[in-house]
């Protein structure tokens, strides 16, 4: 009997030993996964998808090189888990132009949870031209582009002379000059710090549709919520805006819907918003099984009217204690409770550029879902405190050069501005105003769950981004 207690005490440290292994060992842990693309050629500017097989849950960053090697960056990250995941990417570049056809590369790295990198994974993927309707405007286009450029490119080569008056025979001596060899050496423009709104619209399809438009126009919108307000909203009406119902998509957190410029067959997609928790104003249900509505897209932050199924859509019911309103203007985070302000805190939001305009934070109203804790921050550190409020959006404390550091050297300084790809990041100080910071927020949504947030665009409804009208 002794001896068959001595060989279980032993082969329950050994398995005691073997577990506490395994857990150390995940923090060190390099994670590897495989990765599969479309066998065929993928249209260019068409959605498709890519197969993932992870061993350990994490986060994919994806780049997509071209043919000289050169990175084309894709939107955000993708989380994956320890099964098949299916990642949908877009063949467009970073300016939303589809891709050149041609042969290009998907080259993969997973970081997880602990910070741990995988070495790259590649998989070969061809593009395939699409068809255009008319190539002649197109390459118009492209021409004037190109010239807009190469003028840019010249102004910007010459030297600046404040204090000398420019000679009368400077274009001959300008033409004179040759320098048809350093033109090809710039690649681009300098991208300005922030994207410059126009007033506009843009209307197609056979029922219309509009992107930069005012609420109100087409319907009356009465009890209209976050769609009725402005910037001098009192604090009734912004509760009350909080506690309304929200509609959104009914499908998952991470995945999205379009928006389409009619009903009608032929129709064209205007944009997309995420599942869940996106809010979309309905302004009317027709009786052939569409609705007609709007919203701030995910691409630019644009505010669209559209038409999207009516049994794609579903309403939910928002926290009835607290609420959260962001003003992007004034970059603050404020905190209602019972219709009551009790506090709010610095906090900076994306900074869309002409190359980029997916890093705007879209505005309008959403409510938190997941609560992720620990994020990856760009490969260049770690957010705490991160609460996914749309797709790949989330709320979370400004990052630190490493996990569970105290370097917040990264966005420190942009704290009142905008300055992220698209998150909310929130001060790690308690503010002098109620002493709210990412910790207190984290710990106000643990007990609390569903809270609804107003997100107040810093533009007119009717100004879209440039490029896009």
């Amino acid at each position: 009997m002794k001896r068959i207690r001595l060989a279980l005490a032993l082969l329950l440290s050994l398995a005691a030993i073997l577990i506490g292994s395994a857990a150390l060992a995940d923090f060190d842990d390099v994670p590897s996964f495989s990765m599969t693309a479309p066998e065929e050629a993928v249209i260019s500017g068409s959605e498709f998808y890519i197969t993932v097989t992870a061993k350990m849950p994490g986060f994919l960053a994806i780049d997509l090189l071209d043919a000289a090697g050169d990175a084309i960056e894709l939107r955000g990250m993708a989380e994956v888990h320890t099964k098949d995941n299916e990642v949908t990417l877009v063949a467009v570049d970073e300016e939303n132009v589809p891709l050149a056809a041609g042969d290009y590369t998907l080259s993969a790295v997973l970081t997880s949870q602990w910070g741990v990198s995988s070495s790259a994974v590649t998989a070969p993927l061809s593009i395939a031209e699409r068809v255009v309707e008319d190539e002649e405007e197109e390459d118009e286009e492209e021409a004037e582009e190109e010239e807009e450029t190469e003028e840019e490119t010249e102004e910007e080569a010459e030297p600046e002379t404040k204090d000398e008056e420019p000679a009368k025979d400077d274009g001959k001596k300008a033409k004179a000059t040759p320098k048809p060899t350093k033109a090809p050496k710039v690649t681009a423009t300098p991208v300005p710090e922030v994207v410059t709104y126009v007033t506009g619209t843009t209307s197609a399809g056979e029922e219309g549709y509009e992107i930069g438009v005012g609420v109100g126009d087409v319907a009356e919108q009465t009890d209209a919520g976050y769609w009725a307000l402005t910037a001098d909203a009192s604090d009734e009406e912004i509760w009350a805006a909080i506690i309304r119902p929200l509609t959104g998509v009914n499908v998952g957190e991470k995945e999205s819907s379009y928006i389409y410029d009619s009903p009608k067959d032929g129709r064209k997609r205007i944009g997309t918003v995420s599942g869940i928790s996106h809010g979309l104003n309905v302004i009317a249900q027709r009786d052939d099984g569409w609705s007609l509505v709007e919203t701030f897209r995910n691409e630019d932050g644009a505010f669209i009217r559209g038409y999207i199924r009516t049994n794609r859509l579903r309403t939910s019911t928002p926290n009835q204690i607290y609420g959260v309103v962001i003003d992007k203007a004034a970059q603050k985070l404020t905190i209602y409770k019972e219709g009551v302000r009790i506090g709010s805190c610095d906090i900076t939001t994306g900074l869309p550029t002409p190359k980029y305009l997916h890093r705007e934070t879209p505005a309008g109203e959403y409510i938190l879902m997941t609560r992720r804790g620990t994020t990856e921050y760009y490969g260049k550190g770690f957010s705490e405190y991160s609460i996914r409020f749309s797709g790949d959006y989330h709320i979370s404390e400004i990052p630190t050069t490493k996990r569970d550091g105290s370097d917040f050297s990264l966005l420190a300084d942009s704290l009142g501005k905008k300055a992220t790809r698209g998150n909310i990041c929130i001060t790690n100080t308690p503010s002098g105003d109620g002493g709210i910071n990412a910790e207190w927020f984290w710990n106000m949504t643990t007990g609390n769950k569903s809270i609804k947030v107003l997100i107040l665009d810093d533009k007119a409804r009717d100004q879209v981004p440039v490029g896009i009208k």
